[in-house]
């Protein structure tokens, strides 16, 4: 009987160690690709990361040690093996679309504050960076009825991009300027080309 645990403790181990490198190359691309410059600091990619990596990484070999058996066939423990997998790809997959929804899709300035968007909350075709300024139409105008339909359903002027129109940092910042996130007020700057992102500390 021990043998057997032994047998099972030692596949759980090398399925945690081989998603742990999984989970690591996908964290590191994910990270240099999507949320650098200081972008992590938008949202709360710590945390959120954090429960996708324990539960993959808890997931996998709890499934091992549990379904997968020294004194079953091998044909039972490839069939248990492939779905253990499949459900880890699952909850990777699922992990990564919530936090692609948190990847900067623009910044817009609406009265005298400027607001950074993820692209979970985005609307329309502007899930790629750039600068905006929201631009209420006047009471009378054409495009007020919209406005006012829009408020009455609830959407917030920084997600009216019917109304945005293109700018950019240098027009907007200069050298520096802070923007509202769910995470806090965050610094942008643009360093060679590149906008950056630094965390408040006011």
């Amino acid at each position: 009987m021990n043998a057997i645990y032994l047998k099972k403790l030692k596949w759980s181990g090398l399925h945690f160690f081989l998603g742990l490198l999984v989970l690591s190359i996908a964290g590191f691309y994910i990270y240099s690709q999507w949320f650098y410059a200081g972008r992590h600091y938008l949202t709360d990619l710590a945390g959120l990361a954090g429960i996708i990596l324990s539960i993959d990484l808890i997931l996998g070999p709890v499934l091992c040690f549990w379904l997968l058996s020294p004194i079953k066939t091998r044909k039972e423990n490839i069939t248990n093996l492939i779905l253990i997998v499949f459900l880890q790809l699952t909850s990777l997959g699922y992990g990564v679309k919530q936090i692609d929804s948190q990847r900067l899709a623009y910044i817009v300035k609406w009265q005298t504050s400027y607001f950074a968007i993820p692209k979970g909350d985005a609307r329309g075709e502007y899930t790629f960076e750039g600068f905006y300024s929201f631009n209420e139409p006047a009471v009378g105008t054409k495009n007020r009825p919209l406005y006012d339909k829009l408020i009455g359903q609830s959407i917030p002027p920084i997600e009216m991009n019917e109304f945005f129109q293109s700018t950019d940092f240098t027009t907007e910042c200069k050298t520096i300027c802070g923007v509202i996130t769910k995470n806090g007020i965050v610094n942008i700057t643009k360093i060679n080309g590149v906008l950056t992102f630094n965390k408040s500390l006011h």
